[in-house]
């Protein structure tokens, strides 16, 4: 049987907001995670952790325990900030600081990047130039069309990215792209489901049959969760949009039906090992 990634985006609730107002709100990740630890362990997964940095700081023996669990640590940036919203300066400061942070909590090299909301468009594939000098791997591109993000016209099987064109393939490429699952739909194209929004709005046979199609043709689902995404009690704040909300109550439940049904395990143990 195929094995698939699945993928925790490590981040608190109140992530969405700017990092200054953080310390304003009351931190549940805790809790949250170890749920998502316990059920991975329960049907024997592993996952690569995108984890903010910052968040890391504030809980290091989360992520002591998350390594001590055989899972991986990867990068989600330092701040969680839009990468559209920055410079090429800022965001290597903020990279750098993030892999800086993780590898000296977890004790283990840093190989992964995701971009906090998938925020990579056409006008910020510098991104890329600097990934290349960091990390092995990265999954911020989503071949999909939203209002919030993606590019429809990027691969959706993993692919080593051409060095001159993200959305094109070379074999001898530096980085390696890992685009979410999606489904792809006559007329409508590339439907996202991943996880997510996207878990908690879907029905679960929907995201099964999704997998299930991308397996038959040899390829390995990334899937993704929040710990807020299985938060039934998540706290409502001003700022954060009421979509963030839905579905939350069965997601926990969609969760464990796809760990029990398919095999996941961590980025790492995918391609690198």
């Amino acid at each position: 049987m195929i094995k698939n990634i699945m993928s925790i985006d490590l981040e608190d609730y109140f992530c969405d907001l700017s990092y200054l107002k953080w310390n304003e709100f009351e931190s549940r990740i805790d809790d949250n995670t170890n749920k998502i630890l316990e059920l991975l362990e329960k049907y024997n997964a592993t996952a690569t952790f995108f984890t903010v940095g910052h968040i890391a700081e504030n809980h290091p023996e989360l992520i002591e325990k998350i390594i001590n669990h055989g899972h991986e640590i990867a990068s989600h940036s330092h701040y969680h900030r839009d990468l559209r919203k920055l410079d090429a300066k800022m965001f290597e400061e903020d990279l750098r600081k993030s892999i800086s942070v993780l590898e000296k909590i977890s004790g283990e090299k840093v190989n992964g990047f995701r971009a906090p909301y998938y925020s990579i468009n056409k006008n910020n594939f510098w991104v890329f130039d600097i990934l290349r000098k960091y990390v092995k791997y990265d999954s911020s591109i989503f071949p999909v069309k939203t209002p919030l993000y993606g590019l429809p016209c990027a691969p959706r099987f993993t692919y080593q990215m051409s060095n001159t064109n993200p959305l094109k393939e070379q074999k001898d490429g530096k980085l390696l792209e890992i685009p979410p699952i999606t489904m792809k739909i006559p007329i409508y194209g590339n439907l996202p489901i991943a996880g997510g929004f996207y878990l908690r709005v879907l029905p679960v046979y929907f995201i099964k049959t999704g997998i299930k199609k991308f397996n038959k043709q040899h390829a390995s689902a990334m899937c993704y969760i929040h710990p807020h995404d299985i938060d039934p009690l998540r706290p409502r704040i001003q700022g954060v949009r009421s979509r963030a909300y839905w579905g939350i109550k069965n997601s926990m439940r969609k969760f464990e039906t796809l760990l029990k049904e398919f095999n996941f395990c961590s980025v790492r143990e995918k391609y690198l090992e």
